[in-house]
């Protein structure tokens, strides 16, 4: 396991620099950039402030990378604004932009965590298309996995990963290519041999994804591929011993067999041994798996970047880099589209109840504040608006985690009077009229 300790204080000149190139690049928005010596005189390390932490190996003292841990938060709000120019009429066009009714806009800081977040804003419940609501969304669902995988396992059980793949063409339609797809699952489930080698298994039951990737950029593109990753809660009354390798491979070939043939029922034809099926021990996944966790490889699937093939996620980020990529514009559209009002997991009958997990939608997950958070300071409409106007959500919570409410107001300071309506830029006065 790997450990994380504080590494040496850098200057707050650092903090918009990303999410300004971000938005001069794609949007012709006005940069953030900012400039050493913002804080009038004051250093970053006057303030208290430890802008990167480093990844070590707890064994060697082997200092294994250097993590910023607000880059990727900037990020996700870059590629959220990348989103409202894609899907403009869809609700993460207000998402941490427009106030909850008459709610203060605020800046919070997590007493456990220490990461920064606003409260009063509207949010999207998206998971599918919306950057920010996706990592909070996804990393809830991902703590109750990780509760369910744990108990389980203290009650001496196992947890294997089942991947499930059907045949795909570039030309598949994506809404048809998933419909057949559960239909081959509902076929799979029913299976009386499947139902065989999960007794022998002693499953007790399972949570799917569905995850969703593109081959546009490999050598034999061959269109969207949907797939399936299920966590099997297996032991209830087997000696775990069984789970050898031997043991393993009979039962993936035997689940193999039965998954081609409910393909072939579903009109998908016949999926190949090779990646058809494969069933690993939680302890041994894939190693994209292995690097995530077991359970973050099902939460968070579609936002990862790839390694074979590109997430919808990665179409946001090959936007970033290039504006006129048009397939990649089109290819998120299409995914946003089809995947939306979809479940991220599912969870088998019972499941959730014999783990005491809450049902809550995403919706509900993505509006929840932090139990334990401080409220560091309000940010006035006329404050936002030159947020909004820079593009700047993102270094305001970099400012907040970095150097405190000081260190926000100094960035505030600097980017004040920056909001300029424009009689012609009716979309931006209709924002702010919102405000």
């Amino acid at each position: 396991m790997r450990s994380i300790t504080p590494s040496g204080a850098v200057g707050l000149d650092t903090i918009g620099r990303g999410a300004g190139r971000a938005s001069d690049t794609c949007h012709g928005r006005a940069g953030t950039g900012l400039q050493a010596g913002w804080l009038g005189g004051k250093t970053a390390a006057s303030l208290g402030i430890d802008a990167k932490l480093k990844h070590t190996d707890p064994e060697t003292g082997e200092i294994l990378g250097i993590v910023d841990p607000m880059e990727t938060r900037i990020k996700r709000y870059s590629l959220q604004s990348i989103v409202r120019d894609l899907l403009p009429k869809t609700r993460t066009n207000n998402c941490n932009r427009v106030r909850q009714g008459g709610k203060q806009i605020q800046v919070l800081k997590s007493i456990k965590h220490s990461k920064t977040s606003y409260g009063g804003l509207q949010t999207c419940g998206s998971v599918w298309q919306c950057p920010v609501c996706a990592a909070k969304i996804s990393e809830r669902r991902r703590v109750e996995v990780r509760a369910a995988m744990d108990a389980w396992k203290a009650q001496a059980g196992t947890v294997n990963l089942l991947t499930l793949t059907c045949p795909h063409q570039r030309g598949d339609d994506l809404v048809q290519l998933l419909a057949m797809q559960a239909k081959a699952l509902n076929y799979f489930w029913k299976d009386r041999n499947v139902k065989a080698v999960l007794l022998a298994m002693g499953n007790i039951g399972h949570i799917k994804a569905t995850e969703a990737t593109h081959g546009r950029k490999s050598a034999f593109n061959n269109g969207w591929h949907p797939h399936y990753h299920v966590l099997m809660f297996d032991g209830s009354g087997v000696d775990l011993a069984r789970f050898d390798v031997a043991q393993m491979a009979d039962w993936q070939v035997r689940l193999y067999l039965r998954w081609a043939n409910s393909c072939k029922l579903a009109g998908l034809g016949n999926p190949s041994f090779q990646h058809g099926l494969k069933l690993d021990d939680g302890s041994k996944a894939d190693q994209y798996a292995t690097k995530w966790g077991l359970e973050d490889e099902i939460t968070k699937g579609h936002t990862k970047k790839a390694n074979s093939g590109e997430t919808p996620f990665d179409f946001l980020r090959a936007l970033e880099i290039d504006s006129t990529d048009r397939q990649a514009a089109a290819l998120f559209i299409e995914f946003a589209t089809v995947f939306k009002g979809k479940l991220q997991l599912r969870w088998s009958k019972g499941l959730k109840k014999r783990f005491a997990v809450v049902d809550q939608s995403d919706e509900q997950l993505a509006e929840r504040q932090e139990d334990f958070a401080e409220v560091l300071g309000a940010i006035t409409t006329e404050q936002w608006r030159d947020v909004l106007a820079v593009d700047g959500r993102g270094a305001v919570l970099s400012a907040a985690y970095r150097g405190g409410w000081p260190a926000v107001s100094a960035y505030l300071e600097q980017i004040r009077g920056r909001f300029v309506p424009k009689q012609t830029n009716k979309e931006t006065n209709k924002e702010t009229n919102k405000l």
